[in-house]
């Protein structure tokens, strides 16, 4: 029994001084020191556009060193010049089967896969080489669905850049038809 009432006693102690140790120095009175900050409006003299800073002109002026020499290589667009194909061949899955295949469709024709309906608006590949990547703007209809579950380019060496977000079903385009 002496050992549980000095168990009891330590706890008593102990839970005194972590109660002290969580105080955070604002008492009960939390509005104390607020009459002491000074609010001051900011004096715009020398920064930012407003008064005497830099100018778009000081700026342009500035050496080309350091991060802007950085910035000025960097390359930003690269158009590649595109014609547009008669048709695609396109890669469809059933993930709920594990069944795969390769579908050719007409530009403005519909193909049907399982329970979805790909629709193809248009293929573009580079002029320069046929055998390029594809860029395919498609419409999905799935069965019982009124509004289509994906409409918008795709990019054959980048499929998941746009992808078809579907339970069952996954379409992506490998080319385009060129005759």
């Amino acid at each position: 029994m002496k050992y549980i009432g000095a168990i009891g006693l330590t706890c008593l102690l102990l839970s005194g001084t972590v109660g002290a140790a969580q105080d955070n120095g604002l008492g009960e009175d939390f509005q104390t020191g607020i009459d002491q900050i000074l609010i001051e409006p900011l004096d715009e003299s020398g920064i930012g556009f407003g008064g005497d800073g830099l100018s778009l002109e000081d700026l342009q002026r500035l050496p080309q060193t350091g991060i802007l020499r950085e910035l000025r290589d960097i390359t930003t667009e690269t158009q590649i010049k595109v014609i547009s194909g008669t048709g695609a061949n396109l890669r469809a899955l059933d993930r709920l089967t594990g069944q795969v295949q390769d579908l050719s469709v007409a530009v403005g024709q519909p193909v049907v896969f399982g329970r979805i309906s790909v629709y193809l608006s248009d293929c573009r590949y580079p002029e320069d080489n046929q055998s390029g990547d594809a860029y395919a703007y498609l419409m999905v209809h799935a069965q019982g669905i009124d509004e289509p579950v994906f409409t918008g380019w795709m990019v054959a060496s980048s499929p998941a850049l746009n992808a078809m977000d579907h339970a069952r079903y996954d379409v992506w385009p490998l080319t385009c038809i060129t005759s």
